[in-house]
C-alpha cells in the first residue's frame, strides 16, 4: 500500500515535468518540425516556443481540473443509548399524586379559605 501511495504521489508530482521530458526525448523533431521560429535562426529558439506552449497547456489542464472538482464532506454523528426499565421509576397516576416524604408530612397550607381578589381599579 505504501509503495502504491509513493508511486501515485511521484506520478502526480512529475506531471508538470512531462513536457520537459518530451522535449528532451524529441529535441531534433521539435527543433526542425514544430518550432515556430525556424525561419529566424538568429533567435536560437530551438523549439523552446513549442516547449513553452506545452508547459502552459499542462498548467491549464491542471487548473481546469482543480476548478471542476468540488469536495463535499458530510459527517453524521449517531449516538444511541439504550435505556433500561431499572433506571426509570415507573409509577401509576395515584402513586404520582401521593408521594410521601417527611416534607409533605410536616408542611400544611393553612390559607386555603382565603380567596385572592385583584385590586379594584
Amino acid at each position: 500500500m505504501k509503495i502504491a501511495a509513493i508511486f501515485l504521489s511521484l506520478f502526480l508530482l512529475s506531471k508538470p515535468l512531462l513536457p520537459l521530458l518530451e522535449y528532451a526525448a524529441f529535441y531534433d523533431y521539435i527543433k526542425n518540425e514544430l518550432c515556430e521560429n525556424k525561419e529566424a535562426p538568429e533567435l536560437q529558439c530551438n523549439g523552446k516556443c513549442h516547449l513553452a506552449k506545452q508547459i502552459v497547456k499542462a498548467g491549464d489542464s491542471e487548473n481546469s481540473n482543480e476548478k471542476n472538482q468540488s469536495f463535499k464532506v458530510e459527517i453524521s454523528i449517531v449516538y444511541f443509548q439504550e435505556t433500561t426499565h431499572n433506571d426509570a421509576v415507573l409509577l401509576s397516576k395515584d402513586e404520582n399524586l401521593k408521594i410521601s416524604t417527611s416534607y409533605n408530612n410536616t408542611y400544611k397550607f393553612h390559607y386555603t379559605d382565603v380567596v385572592f381578589h385583584p385590586p379594584l381599579a
